[in-house]
């Protein structure tokens, strides 16, 4: 048949194949040695699991094989390059159709499982940019940082590069989900779009609607099913019923894969819905246009043009020195200690550092759009900003910080307690008579008894223990020694220790030679000895 009919292929024609791969419908052989005219590298054979299916049709089959026969050298190129599109139409012996063929993903987005002991190569699939990236390193997949937006938007750019060209020709791609999209983490981040034969010709109006199939989770609002009241089945298990798919409901799976994509999500959160998650992620525009896409009203979502434009500008700002659009710092005057917030907002920079006064640096590796820091004021400055990537980088500066130091008091006075004797009460102070021997004394009606200090009576009853403690110290100032005595003492002792009891041995020797020569002579007239002997 002609190609703007579809090509055709008989089934027992297909040759050698082997199983690399199944779906919910559909199993994949790679041929072995199987071309098609019009067509270089390697061919797989999707076959129909369930050909009385509902939304398996033959003829939407022949349509998509034709499309792409239709399009300019340029655009089929294009669509090779992103997609896996239907070439053919295959065709069992009895002439229905049982599959098409497709082409093979390229080498780059494949990966060997870390849990395959036979080193078997499986499809890179977006899922491991949906999860959190450990969970990839650990499977054995590419790992995309998450704050690596250029390789994510690239990706991304690619798919509604796709789906703009499919809508432009009256295409609706359906079962959009993060497992049709394979990717390659390469020098350059790549995307190849799988399930194309599960695509249809947008309904007009006049034929019957073609049912396509959605992924659990990836529906949008109004392909879910009216249920009944008390139906408690749950957003993933609806989203699973096939349904009619139109332009717009492909504009919010898109969305929907570009929030999942860069704003990857912990275990448990790879299905959110969130639009708000992209608050860090994107600037206004963005946010705006991730709020517009995953809304209830088909019309207003971004058409998958205005994606590719926007998520270009993102690898365009990413691929050049970082710019800080927007720089805040709250409150402006603070006490010494409390809290400062930092917000920056920044397109591009892949690093940021803060600079403060009286404080060390602050670095941190960032890939949002908006960057939040809290902080404790020490001393009053303005804040410096540092942001940079490859490319270079760019510096602010915000308003002057006023931190105000919290005074610190030298002397806190306290007021002497002061009971006064007209109440007649007094406290019980037998805890602190006891620690400092002291005791109160003897109340009336004991005679001829005496206190502590030895004193009793009226009088000695009526006085309060702080009487009493002062008496005592008066005792003890009396009966210390005098600090003039205590000064004459250390004096006296130190000069006595300067003193030397014994003259030094040439003292010594010099005392032994004036003896000798002060030696007087005998009488003549006495047998007496000299009297300076006896000095010796």
């Amino acid at each position: 048949m002609s190609r703007g009919a579809g090509i055709r292929v008989r089934e027992a024609d297909l040759g050698a194949r082997s199983l690399i791969g199944s779906g919910a419908a559909t199993e994949v052989h790679r041929l072995q040695a199987f071309t098609v005219p019009g067509h270089q590298g390697g061919l797989a054979f999707v076959s129909i699991r369930d050909r009385a299916a509902t939304q398996s049709d033959s003829a939407a089959l022949s349509q998509l094989v034709a499309m792409r026969w239709a399009l300019d050298a340029g655009e089929r190129a294009t669509l090779d390059g992103i997609a896996a599109w239907p070439v053919a139409v295959v065709e069992g012996d009895d002439g229905a159709v049982v599959g098409c063929l497709v082409p093979l993903a390229p080498h780059p987005f494949y990966y060997v499982p870390s849990d395959d002991s036979k080193q078997n190569k499986a499809p890179q699939s977006a899922k491991w940019l949906v999860v959190a990236p450990k969970r990839a390193r650990r499977a054995g997949a590419a790992a995309l940082g998450e704050r690596d937006l250029v390789a994510r938007c690239t990706v991304l750019a690619r798919v509604s590069l796709l789906f703009e060209l499919l809508h432009r020709n009256g295409i609706v791609f359906g079962d959009l989900s993060e497992r049709s999209v394979l990717f390659g983490a390469g020098e350059v981040a790549e995307a190849f779009v799988v399930g194309g034969e599960g695509a249809a010709v947008a309904h007009a109006g006049d034929d019957e609607p073609r049912l396509q199939r959605n992924s659990a989770g990836w529906a949008a609002p109004e392909s879910f099913p009216e249920m009944p009241e008390g139906d408690d089945r749950t957003d993933v298990s609806l989203s699973t019923v096939p349904s009619v798919q139109t332009v717009g409901t492909d504009r919010y799976k898109l969305a929907l894969l570009i929030l999942r994509v860069l704003a990857p999500a912990g275990d448990g959160l790879e299905r959110s819905r969130d639009a708000d998650r992209m608050r860090s992620v994107l600037d206004e525009t963005g946010q705006r246009m991730m709020h517009d896409g995953l809304g209830d009203d088909p019309v207003g979502r971004p058409t998958a043009s205005e994606w590719y434009q926007y998520l270009r500008g993102v690898i365009i700002a990413n691929l050049s020195a970082p710019v800080i659009s927007r720089v805040s710092v709250s409150p402006a005057l603070v006490a010494e200690g409390d809290e400062v917030r930092l917000t920056v907002e920044v397109s591009g920079a892949s690093r940021l550092t803060i600079e403060m006064p009286g404080r060390a640096d602050i670095t941190r590796d960032v890939g949002s759009r908006v960057v939040t820091e809290r902080f404790t004021a020490r001393q009053t400055g303005r804040i410096g900003i540092r942001v940079s990537n490859e490319h270079g980088e760019a510096t602010a500066v915000t308003n002057v910080v006023r931190v105000l130091p919290v005074p610190t008091p030298s002397h806190l006075a306290v007021a002497t307690p002061v009971v006064p004797e007209g109440l007649g009460v007094l406290p019980d102070l037998s805890s602190l008579e006891a620690a400092m021997g002291i005791s109160l004394a003897p109340v009336s009606g004991a005679s001829g008894s005496s206190g502590a200090s030895g004193s009793s009576g009226p009088e000695a009853q009526a006085r309060s223990p702080f009487d009493r403690v002062a008496e005592l110290r008066r005792g003890l100032d009396a009966d210390a020694m005098p600090l003039r005595d205590v000064l004459r003492i250390g004096v006296e002792a130190e000069r006595v220790s300067r003193e030397r009891l014994f003259p030094s041995f040439e003292e010594f020797l010099d005392d032994v030679a004036s003896a000798t020569d002060e030696v007087v002579e005998p009488d003549s007239r006495t047998d007496d000895p000299p009297r300076n002997r006896d000095r010796l």
